[in-house]
C-alpha cells in the first residue's frame, strides 16, 4: 500500500517521498527527502466539491489540502480520490477546553455558510416517516427484550435493566412530543437557516496550530441544519466536566424560535435510542442499559421540554 501511495504522490505533487507509515486503512504519514511530514488520505468521491465550495466562500477555519499539480484540493483518478495535507502535530489540550473551542469553530463554519430555506412538508414527511419507523422497530425490540427479562428471576443483570427501563419510556414520550412540535413548524412552512454541517465533530477533528484552530475531516459534511452538528457534538462529549446546557443554550439563543433547539433534542434522543444494544441477558446488555439510562437521564436533567414546562 505504501509503495502505491508514494507513486501517487510523486505523480500528482512536486514531492519526493523518502518514507511512509500507515496510520489507518485510508491514511498514511509521509516524509519527503528534506524531512517535511505530510498527511495522505483516501477520501470520498464528492469530497472535491465540498472543499471547492468551502474555499469559494473564503472559509478560513478548515484545514484545506495542498493543491496538486492541477490546482485541485482533491486528486481524482479512475480508481480513487485522495488528498495531501501538511502533517500537523496537535498539542493536547484539556478536553473540556477543546470542546468549547470545537463549538466556537462549528459556529463560525455555520454562520459563514448559512442561507435560508423554507421548510417543505412534501420532503419532510417521508424523512420523519422513515425515522419513526426506525424508532418504532427499536422500541419494539427493547420492549420484547425487557418483557423476556421480567419473566425470569431477578438477578445481577436483570435488576439494572428493569430499574432503568423507565428512562427509555420517558424518551419515547418526549420524542413523540418533539416530533409533533417539529411537524407543526414544518406545516407552517417556516423559513429556517441551512448551513454546511461538519457531520463528524469529534474533538480529534479540531487542530490547534500556533494559536489558530482548524476543523479537519470534512468529507462527511453536507448541507443541513446546524442542530445535527450540535447533537453529535453533545453525544460525543456529554461526560465532560463542562456546563453543556449553557453551551448549547447559548448557541441556539441566537434564534427567535425553538425549532433548532427542538430539532437538537429530537436528534439527541433519536441517536441515543438507536445506539442501545440488546442481545442476551448478560453483562454487555446490562452495562449498555445502564450507560444509555445515564445518558438519557443527563439529557432530561438539562434539555427536556417537560422540565422546561415545569420550571416555567
Amino acid at each position: 500500500m505504501n509503495r502505491d501511495v508514494r507513486g501517487l504522490i510523486e505523480n500528482y505533487y512536486d514531492i519526493n517521498v523518502s518514507s511512509s507509515e500507515a496510520i489507518t486503512k485510508k491514511a498514511v504519514k509521509l516524509v519527503n527527502e528534506d524531512g517535511t511530514p505530510y498527511f495522505f488520505k483516501r477520501t470520498s468521491y464528492n469530497a472535491p466539491q465540498k472543499y471547492q465550495f468551502l474555499a469559494s466562500l473564503g472559509i478560513s477555519n478548515i484545514l484545506f489540502p495542498i493543491l496538486n499539480k492541477n490546482n485541485q484540493y482533491v486528486t481524482q483518478n479512475k480508481y480513487e480520490n485522495f488528498y495531501l495535507s501538511n502533517f500537523v502535530n496537535d498539542y493536547t489540550l484539556v478536553a473540556e477546553v477543546k470542546a468549547v473551542n470545537m463549538v466556537n469553530e462549528l459556529q463560525k463554519l455555520h454562520e459563514k455558510t448559512s442561507f435560508s430555506r423554507q421548510l417543505s412538508p412534501r420532503t419532510a414527511r417521508p424523512k420523519f416517516e422513515e425515522l419513526t419507523a426506525q424508532l418504532d422497530y427499536k422500541f419494539k425490540l427493547i420492549e420484547e427484550f425487557v418483557r423476556s427479562v421480567e419473566s425470569k428471576p431477578l438477578g445481577v443483570y436483570s435488576m439494572p435493566i428493569l430499574s432503568n427501563y423507565h428512562h427509555i419510556l420517558d424518551a419515547k414520550t418526549e420524542l413523540a412530543r418533539l416530533q409533533k412540535r417539529l411537524i407543526s413548524r414544518i406545516k407552517e412552512k417556516e423559513s429556517v437557516d441551512y448551513t454546511f454541517v461538519h457531520n463528524n465533530p469529534k474533538l480529534d477533528h479540531l487542530l490547534n496550530v500556533r494559536g489558530a484552530r482548524y476543523l479537519t475531516s470534512i468529507e462527511n459534511g453536507k448541507v443541513g441544519i446546524s442542530s445535527l452538528d450540535l447533537a453529535k457534538f453533545y453525544l460525543e462529549n456529554e461526560d465532560l466536566n463542562i456546563d453543556m446546557n449553557s453551551i448549547i443554550q447559548k448557541y441556539f439563543g441566537k434564534y427567535d424560535n425553538d425549532f433548532y433547539l427542538d430539532y437538537f433534542r429530537y436528534l439527541v434522543l433519536f441517536m441515543s435510542i438507536k445506539r442501545i444494544v440488546v442481545t442476551d441477558l448478560d453483562y454487555i446488555s446490562a452495562q449498555n442499559f445502564i450507560n444509555s439510562a445515564t445518558s438519557l437521564k443527563r439529557y432530561f436533567d438539562q434539555f427536556s421540554i417537560t422540565k422546561k414546562k415545569v420550571s416555567e
